[in-house]
């Protein structure tokens, strides 16, 4: 994959979208990770520390649905929900780059969930469009996210 590039307005409104799906599906937390776990952008109503570790530890998992989707055939899954008694996970892959990560409680229900997150999905595809270009441009490579500091801007670099 080529190198993603977002550009501050890109980012403001990867992380609106997040948080208009937040409060759309009275989420607790709301994660766009790329498949290595990488937090692109979250929002999140909990001042919590783990975010990394949760983002890493869901992209490992949904890596592990891939290999069990390839083991009895199937091309892939798309989607993973854990159900807990006070917190549930639902993640779904999109763009086959990115996960985004919806944890939510006992308040929300699954279907709502899923239809918003699909909606989200929807709206951050031209977004990921625009990042592709982006980095087709200036010749990028696969690699992480970081932030550069001279363009301000969120890289995805070696």
């Amino acid at each position: 994959m080529t190198r993603g590039i977002v550009t501050e307005q890109q980012s403001k409104a990867l992380n609106d979208m997040l948080a208009d799906l937040e409060v759309q599906t009275e989420a607790n937390a709301v994660y766009l990770t790329d498949q290595g776990g990488n937090i692109l952008a979250c929002a999140s109503s909990a001042g919590d520390d783990t975010i990394q570790t949760v983002a890493a530890l869901a992209a490992g998992s949904f890596a592990a649905t891939r290999q069990l989707a390839s083991m009895i055939g199937e091309p892939s899954f798309t989607s993973v929900f854990h159900k807990g008694e006070r917190a549930n996970i639902y993640i779904q892959c999109l763009d086959e780059d990115y996960l985004l990560l919806v944890i939510f409680g006992r308040a929300a229900t699954l279907g709502l969930v899923k239809l918003y997150t699909d909606n989200t999905c929807r709206e951050l595809l031209p977004i990921f469009r625009q990042m592709r270009e982006q980095g087709m441009q200036s010749g990028g490579v696969n690699g992480k996210f970081e932030f550069s500091d001279d363009s301000k801007a969120f890289t995805r670099n070696a």
